[in-house]
């Protein structure tokens, strides 16, 4: 894989999150919360299984779901963190997708495994801003209950790795992440997209 398929995904090894916002289901409408940097905890009914053979010794049995984006964006830091493989894939969709540098997308579960086989090498560190998230669509059951809604998250990142000659190199930049809600409740990774649209021609150095 080229250094410019080193894209970074929105949440990683060394994660920080800052004040986001999330706008509620009926309404597109900011709303400012306190952003938590505690470990999720496991909760009755929310756990999931998966195989653990590439996880580390210490990611075994049981692994704590998402039941909110933030919460969700949390996961999946703490899971890279861990370099936990096969915890980082149960975070997506069977059909969700990195966006790279160049435009190229990477699509699938099969996909994203071997990208981030890949990306460790480098020994990422990243520190992420969560700005806000925007909750909305879906349908609403008899219940009154809105399903199926979908979330935007936005923010800045800074990045550290490896570059190809052993050196370590850094950059910042921005992302938007699109997250869907299962049916279940629980949330998934549709798009992780640390390279929203951006005008002017790639850097002489291709970075990430």
């Amino acid at each position: 894989m080229s250094k410019i398929k080193h894209t970074l995904p929105i949440a990683a090894a060394a994660i920080v999150l800052t004040a986001g916002s999330i706008a509620g289901p009926g309404f597109i409408q900011a709303e400012s919360v306190a952003a938590s940097t505690s470990t999720a905890t496991e909760t009755p009914g929310t756990t999931e299984t998966s195989p653990t053979t590439e996880a580390p010794s210490g990611i075994i049995g049981t692994r704590t779901v998402a039941t909110t984006p933030a919460q969700l964006l949390q996961l999946l830091g703490e899971r890279i963190k861990a370099k936990d493989i096969d915890g980082i894939i149960a975070l997506h969709e069977p059909e969700a997708a990195i966006v790279n540098y160049d435009g190229s997308i990477i699509r699938g579960r099969q996909a994203i495994r071997a990208f981030y086989i890949d990306w460790f090498t480098s020994d990422p560190v990243l520190t992420v801003n969560p700005r806000q998230t925007v909750v909305a669509g879906g349908w609403r059951g008899l219940d009154g209950k809105v399903r199926s809604r979908t979330a935007a998250i936005m923010g800045d990142y800074s990045l550290e790795q490896n570059a190809a000659d052993g050196t370590r190199e850094s950059f910042t930049g921005n992302f938007c992440d699109t997250v869907q809600e299962q049916l279940d409740g629980t949330w998934l990774y549709v798009q992780d997209n640390p390279y929203p649209p951006h005008g002017g021609p790639a850097p002489a150095a291709a970075h990430h």
